[in-house]
């Protein structure tokens, strides 16, 4: 495995990868899964040195060079958004399966060629939505299972991270494009497909560091018939992840700070609270699915769960390009 971003989210990834190596990880059938770090690209050269350093792996400035020069079976892109593109469409060239971190570009046109390369090559792609492996997703499924979903209203409160390409909206697309993704795609994940979307939002009201709006607010109607709403704004001290779902006989309220869910269905309390291993889950399933990549391929394997795959992180691209057009569009 190969790793092209050696930074904050790379660092975890990392991490669970040093765990799968050391704790030995296996497929659904009880087979080992022999891994191991080959090499580390940033465009940062001590930092991906400082990564590799521990781990006995190469370093490369130019993570298309690490794809052309090492024989590797999977690599992870964990990159800003505006770097996307061409180091997933080298990979699908060389046949190379991928884990990619969100959003996977600032354009949908770009983001569609690159879905075409990776559907041709036939190499598996999954995207770090990480919400999707939540444990208190998967509860509020199991609970709602059945069920008409009415309404979902979720919070996003974040400070501005201190990263300065995340401030131009040309490097990071914006809060709703490379933040608030999680929350959209969330929406998309537990109440469909998006048929319509309203906004407004504020333009540097409370903060002017930023290049674009630092509060947003968009409504959603979906395929299902379920309407959602999201705010989000990058202006709080504190984080805040929020979800509130009204559905038929149910109400659940979920947490994403600290990994909690409650509510009421059928009349009965509900309480459910984990030290949620997120994104440890997460990229296990990637190095699973890797490790049976024929059945994979072929979509036969019970043991793949890849919950986000490139063509479905493009929709989750293009619903938060839309969102981010209405809320400027209506001042």
């Amino acid at each position: 495995m190969g790793f092209i971003g050696a930074g904050g989210i790379a660092s975890v990834h990392l991490e669970t990868l040093d765990n799968a190596i050391d704790e030995g990880l296996k497929t659904h059938n009880g087979n080992s899964i022999d891994v191991e770090l080959a090499a580390i690209a940033d465009v940062d050269e001590s930092r991906a040195r400082e990564a590799a350093a521990s781990r006995n792996a190469a370093t490369y400035t130019d993570g298309v060079e690490l794809l052309q020069s090492e024989s590797i079976d999977a690599v992870v892109v964990a990159v800003p958004p505006f770097a996307h593109g061409e180091y997933e469409r080298t990979a699908a060239k060389y046949g190379v399966d991928l884990f990619i971190e969100k959003p996977v570009d600032l354009s949908i046109d770009t983001a569609r060629e690159t879905a075409r390369r990776i559907e041709e090559s036939n190499i598996l792609a999954q995207v770090g939505y990480v919400c999707r492996y939540g444990r208190i997703t998967d509860r509020a499924l199991e609970l709602l299972d059945g069920r008409q979903i009415g309404h979902i209203d979720s919070t996003y409160w974040a400070p501005i991270p201190e990263t300065s390409w995340w401030r131009e909206q040309a490097c990071s697309g914006g809060q709703i494009v490379e933040q608030s993704t999680h929350v959209y795609d969330l929406h998309r994940y537990l109440a469909g497909e998006v048929t319509d979307a309203t906004g407004s939002g504020t333009d540097q009201l409370l903060v002017d560091e930023i290049d674009f709006q630092d509060a947003t607010s968009v409504t959603l109607d979906h395929e299902s018939g379920t309407v959602s709403h999201i705010s989000s704004t990058c202006t709080s001290p504190t984080f805040r992840f929020e979800v509130r779902i009204s559905a038929e006989d149910a109400y659940l309220e979920l947490d994403y700070s600290d990994h909690s869910l409650s509510g009421t269905v059928d009349g009965d309390v509900v309480q459910f609270e984990t030290d949620d291993d997120w994104y440890s889950r997460e990229f296990e399933a990637f190095i699973r699915a890797v490790a049976e990549r024929g059945r994979a391929r072929s979509g036969t394997s019970k043991g793949i769960d890849v919950r986000s795959d490139f063509e479905d992180a493009v929709k989750t691209l293009d619903l938060t390009l839309t969102a981010r057009e209405v809320s400027e569009s209506c001042k």
